[in-house]
């Protein structure tokens, strides 16, 4: 089941992927913890704003429960190095909780510059990121609180897991690229590499990871249970059923999918049916579900997709790419 949430659709236009239904109550703080988190190794650390779990092969998944972006957060250790894959949502200091994990040198890099994972990168002095113009405007400006109020309402954060968080001037900070990457690039952390991969469509600088040695996929915000939002005014219909394309044929070989959202741990073999369910979006063969104004739905069960009714043009070329 999907988490309610209350949001104004000013909002949802504006920020990122994440759970979405109806309206049944006020407060997050009603919403009790996904059941499949317990099946998962939970690390405590003093930051209580954060659920970190081990999933295995020096990987920690670092989840914000208590906001309804329900954002996850990824540090990948290797001999040398680790890399922080996103920074969530700069409600609570994410790099004490880092220092916890690990006491070796840490990159950033983020899955897309959307406000739910670049929160934390101020805190950073080493960041890596795609060369594209919308990352440059993200790491330049940031979101202003305007743009991120309505992730602090009462229907969206549960206040009681943060004491003392001011609400009325949350922001998320712009930060300093270090070192701008592309297509293809190579994450080594000593023992471990990362390959980077290009999967725009969400947004044009979204990124996935893959680590061939233990076959883990990093999908950010391109795959994850639940709607997968595609209206976003720097969403490209085309370009996303590309990526997903691709990041599909990664999940052949992978054990393991790691979204940026909900979940931790996700089976490929639901990435794959993600892709396959797109091409029968692609080919007409799957009808609306609902509708909400200018957003459509199309529900496939453990995921669906809500897309612009303005963007459905862009997918004219894609039939028969993918």
């Amino acid at each position: 089941m999907m988490r309610p949430v209350i949001l104004s659709l000013f909002a949802l236009l504006t920020l990122s992927t994440r759970a979405f239904c109806t309206v049944t109550d006020t407060s997050w703080c009603n919403h009790q913890l996904r059941p499949e988190l317990k099946n998962l190794h939970e690390v405590k650390t003093s930051h209580p704003w954060y659920k970190v779990y081990d999933v295995g092969h020096h990987t920690y998944a670092i989840v914000e429960p208590y906001n309804w972006e329900e954002t996850i957060c990824y540090l990948i250790i290797g001999s040398n190095k680790a890399l922080l894959f996103d920074t969530g949502m700069g409600m609570d200091h994410v790099l004490p909780v880092i220092k916890e994990l690990t006491h070796l040198p840490i990159w950033v890099l983020n899955s897309h510059t959307h406000p739910d994972h670049i929160g934390g990168n101020y805190e950073f002095s080493h960041i890596m990121a795609m060369n594209t113009a919308y990352t440059h405007h993200s790491a330049a400006n940031g979101y202003s609180h305007q743009q991120v109020r309505d992730e602090v309402t009462p229907g969206s954060i549960c206040l009681s897991r943060l004491p003392g968080f001011d609400t009325a001037h949350y922001y998320i900070h712009p930060f300093t690229v270090t070192r701008y990457i592309n297509n293809g690039y190579i994450i080594n952390l000593g023992n471990r590499q990362l390959k980077v991969i290009r999967t725009p469509g969400h947004t044009p600088d979204a990124i996935c990871l893959y680590d061939e040695q233990a076959r883990y996929l990093w999908t950010g915000d391109s795959f994850y249970h639940g709607p997968i939002f595609l209206f976003d005014e720097a969403t490209n219909l085309h370009d996303y059923g590309t990526s997903i394309a691709l990041i599909a044929r990664y999940a052949c070989n992978a054990t393991w999918v790691l979204p940026a959202h909900n979940l931790p741990m996700v089976k490929p073999t639901e990435l794959i049916a993600a892709a396959n369910a797109y091409t029968q979006i692609v080919t007409g063969n799957k009808k609306v579900s609902a509708a909400d104004g200018d957003v459509l739905t199309y529900d496939f069960g453990q995921f669906s997709f809500k897309i612009g009714k303005q963007y459905l043009n862009q997918l004219k070329g894609l039939k028969g790419k993918m």
